[in-house]
C-alpha cells in the first residue's frame, strides 16, 4: 500500500507540460518586473504587489469569497474569465458533474484600458498567462510553480481560517469543518487534498478502488513536484523577509535575492518550512512531535478535502450527505488522508537530513 511518492524536488516539468514552454528563474522574474513597474509608484509597496501579482494566476472561484477573503478588492491589470471551452492558452479549472471530470477553463486577457496599450490588446492573452508558464525551471534544475509561490504569501498576508462561516461567525468554527491556516490551504495542505479528493472522485464514477498506480498518477498531476515546492518556499520567504511592507523590496528582488544569491535562506528551507509548520524536535532522523502534528493534519485534510469537494460540483442532497460521511470520518480507505500526509512527511524527512 505505501508504494505511492509524493513529488517535492523534480528535475523535470509536471505532466502535460511540454519542456519548451517552461522559462527559466531569470525569464519569469523579468516579466514580474514589467507587470510590477505597470503600477507606477507602487512597486516597493511588498504586500499590495504580492496581490496584483497573484491574482494574474489565481482569481476568482472562491479565491475572493473564501480563500484570501482580505485582498478581494484589490484591482489586478487584466480581465479574468470563465470559459466552458478550451482555447490555447486557457488554463482548466477542475470540475466535476455527475462525478466525471468535466474542467471549465481560466482565460485572462488585456482589458480595453490598459495603461500602458489602451485598447490596441484588448482580448489579448499577455505572454506572462501563456502556455503555463507559472511553472519555472530553478537555476539548480528544480522545478517550481512561481504562482504557488504568490498564492502563499498573499494568504500570509492576510492570515485567517478558511470556514464556510462570516467572520464575526469565526469562534463557532469547532461546528462546521474548517481549515485553521489559510496559507496551508493554498498551498501544501490543498494540493494533497485535491490528490485524496480525486481518489474519491475515481471511487464515486467507478464504483472502486483506485489501483495505486492510478493514484499515483492523480498525486503526479495534482501535487507535481513542482507545485509542491512552491507551496514550501513562501513560507521560508515568509520567514526571513519582510513580504507585508508598504514600502520594502520589489516582490522580484526579493525572489532574485533568494533564489540568485548563494548566501540565501534557501539553503536552510526545509529547516525552516517544517518549523513553520510545526514540525519540531529534530534528532537527525524525525521529529519528536509526528504524532500529534499527523493527528491535528488528518483533521484539516480532512475539512481540506470537503471544501474541495464542495468547490469542484454542485452542492445538493447527495453531496451534503458525501460531505457528512468525509466528516464523520468514513471513506478513509478511499481518501487515503494518512497515508498521503505520512508520504509528504517522509520526503520533508529526507530533505531535512541533508541541511
Amino acid at each position: 500500500m505505501a508504494s505511492l511518492y509524493q513529488p517535492v524536488l523534480v528535475k523535470s516539468p509536471e505532466p502535460g507540460h511540454a519542456l519548451a514552454d517552461v522559462l527559466t528563474l531569470e525569464q519569469m522574474i523579468a516579466l514580474l518586473r514589467e507587470e510590477e513597474d505597470y503600477w507606477t509608484g507602487d512597486q516597493n509597496n511588498t504586500k499590495l504587489m504580492i496581490t496584483k501579482l497573484r491574482k494574474i494566476f489565481y482569481d476568482q472561484w472562491g479565491w475572493n469569497s473564501e480563500l484570501i477573503r482580505g485582498a478581494k478588492d484589490i484591482e489586478m491589470r487584466y480581465q479574468v474569465s470563465i470559459v466552458d471551452d478550451p482555447t490555447e492558452h486557457t488554463k482548466a479549472v477542475r470540475r466535476y458533474q455527475d462525478n466525471q471530470y468535466q474542467p471549465k477553463h481560466r482565460l485572462v486577457t488585456y482589458t480595453d484600458h490598459d495603461r500602458i496599450y489602451g485598447n490596441t490588446r484588448v482580448g489579448q492573452v499577455p505572454f506572462i498567462y501563456q502556455k503555463d508558464h507559472q511553472e519555472i525551471v530553478l537555476p539548480d534544475g528544480t522545478y517550481c510553480d512561481c504562482a504557488h509561490i504568490l498564492a502563499g504569501l498573499d494568504a500570509y498576508n492576510y492570515k485567517e481560517p478558511v470556514s464556510p462561516l462570516p467572520n464575526f461567525l469565526f469562534f463557532l468554527n469547532f461546528l462546521v469543518p474548517h481549515v485553521d491556516s489559510n496559507v496551508d490551504i493554498v498551498t501544501w495542505l490543498g494540493d494533497i487534498a485535491s490528490s485524496s479528493g480525486d481518489f474519491m472522485f475515481y471511487y464515486l464514477n467507478n464504483n472502486k478502488i483506485a489501483t495505486p498506480e492510478i493514484e499515483q498518477n492523480y498525486i503526479n498531476t495534482d501535487a507535481p513536484g513542482s507545485d509542491m515546492l512552491g507551496d514550501i518556499d513562501p513560507y521560508v520567504i515568509a520567514a526571513k523577509y519582510d513580504v507585508g511592507a508598504t514600502n520594502g523590496m520589489r516582490y522580484t528582488d526579493i525572489l532574485t535575492d533568494y533564489y540568485l544569491n548563494p548566501k540565501s535562506v534557501r539553503q536552510q528551507r526545509f529547516t525552516i518550512y517544517c518549523d513553520s509548520i510545526g514540525l519540531k524536535d529534530w534528532n537527525g532522523k524525525s521529529f519528536g512531535n509526528e504524532k500529534d502534528w499527523m493527528k491535528y493534519y488528518i483533521k484539516q485534510l480532512r475539512d481540506n478535502i470537503t471544501f474541495q469537494i464542495v468547490s469542484l460540483t454542485k452542492l445538493d442532497f447527495r453531496t451534503i450527505i458525501l460531505l457528512l460521511q468525509i466528516w464523520f470520518n468514513q471513506y478513509e480507505a478511499i481518501l487515503k488522508k494518512r497515508l498521503l500526509l505520512q508520504i509528504y512527511l517522509d520526503q520533508l524527512k529526507i530533505e531535512r537530513a541533508k541541511e
